[in-house]
């Protein structure tokens, strides 16, 4: 709650938006502003999920055009009508006072300072020139961008406690490839606006919805992706009920150790999917084995030792998850090369291998088994450091201490 309050600051500041244009709000015609709120708020009806609990629509085109044709006194209080009506409607987790009042204010600062920063640059609403305005068409768009990106990153760091870095990476990636689409659909809703009148916005629809469309099945596909895995992993722990959750609880806790390290995003995401699917080998192991309440016999482990190449051999055919097949092979491997099944030594390891033996060893260890009960979190951390520099890289010990340490004082979550 403490933390949530923090995103008041957003609407606080865009209040100065709302005010700053209010006076001019008699001069508005109100004909265009509507015909533009309820773009925009079709727009804002129809988003597209991003990982992190953040969205995106195509309303960024409605709000480029209403400023290009409006001026940014107007588009402001397009900002604020058609977020204040899509929010009412809107789900959130969480407090949604908080996270609502924040969406509504990011629409108006990122609408408001765009539109101001293009104003003063000579932009005049209405009067549109493609080549002389093309260097205020892109300091339009940067800003814009910007502004959301950043207030994105202030808020998912606020309510998630994660790495900047790594928050702004995501949402830098997941979101350019929309705004480098829908940059020139704004400039078009302009002109055809200008030029035809609103029934011209009839055909500047379809354009804006096919946009929106292959934007929403490209993050459909990595969904898909991700659940396919998911399903992979619950099936491969329905063989053992002593194991139901692992692959969650090591994915979780391998990414946070990996932000904690600054690893580059893409590495992230395979360390995500290797971690999830880490013990598919065990789909070829017999159950009387896996399951054994005692001490494995020295032939029964020989079977085991085979599934980290198993899961590798299994996962390597898809294409996307080629190199999680490496962290896959060799998470059982140790620095002094007593690991498993290569017994590879030192950095010969991948970094992403290394960083599941760590999630995997600390969760296994903290949970029960058949042959043993779970020991706390503070026995476990003081087993793992103990191999610190044998069989674990001590970096990565660090950032588990560090990622348990976030965790202790609400700042990560990993079971």
């Amino acid at each position: 709650m403490k933390r949530e309050k923090y995103l008041l600051l957003v609407p606080i500041i865009a209040l100065f938006f709302l005010i700053k244009t209010y006076s001019s709000i008699s001069l508005f015609d109100f004909g265009p502003l509507f015909i533009f709120t309820t773009l925009a708020l079709l727009a804002e009806l129809l988003p597209v999920k991003l990982p992190n609990d953040a969205e995106v629509t195509v309303g960024f085109a409605v709000y480029i055009g209403s400023i290009l044709v409006l001026g940014y006194e107007a588009s402001v209080w397009v900002a604020f009508i058609s977020a204040f009506l899509s929010q009412i409607k809107h789900k959130v987790s969480g407090n949604p006072f908080f996270k609502k009042s924040f969406n509504i204010g990011l629409y108006i600062l990122m609408v408001g300072s765009s539109g101001y920063v293009y104003k003063k640059l000579g932009g005049i609403p209405s009067n549109i020139n493609l080549y002389k305005d093309f260097f205020r068409f892109i300091v339009l768009v940067i800003t814009y961008f910007l502004i959301n990106v950043g207030l994105m990153v202030f808020a998912l760091k606020i309510l998630y406690g994660k790495s900047i870095r790594n928050i702004f990476k995501a949402t830098f990636i997941e979101t350019l490839p929309s705004y480098i689409a829908l940059a020139p659909l704004g400039i078009l809703l302009a002109v055809i606006y200008i030029n035809i009148g609103a029934l011209g916005l009839i055909l500047f629809l379809i354009p804006l919805l096919i946009a929106r469309h292959s934007f929403k099945l490209y993050m459909d596909m990595k969904k898909v992706y991700l659940e396919t895995i998911q399903a992979l992993a619950s099936a491969i722990e329905a063989k053992d009920p002593y194991t139901k959750g692992h692959s969650e609880r090591v994915a979780k806790l391998a990414v946070a150790i990996a932000e904690e390290l600054k690893m580059d995003n893409d590495l992230i995401s395979n360390l995500h999917y290797a971690a999830l699917l880490h013990d598919i080998g065990k789909i070829g192991i017999p159950e009387p084995i896996l399951n054994k309440p005692c001490k494995l016999s020295e032939e029964e482990f020989e079977k085991i030792k085979v599934h980290p190449e198993l899961g590798a051999n299994i996962v390597k055919k898809v294409d996307f998850l080629l190199q999680a097949s490496f962290f896959i092979r060799y998470h059982h491997e140790r620095l002094s090369g007593s690991g498993y099944p290569e017994g590879l030594k030192g950095e010969e390891i991948p970094l992403g291998a290394q960083i599941i033996a760590v999630a995997d060893v600390f969760d296994a260890l903290t949970t029960d088994r058949p042959y043993r009960k779970a020991m706390t979190v503070e026995e476990a951390l003081m087993e793992i450091e103990q191999a610190s520099g044998v069989d674990f890289r001590p970096d990565v010990v660090r950032a588990l201490k560090r990622v348990l340490e976030k965790e202790k004082s609400g700042g990560y979550v990993a079971r």
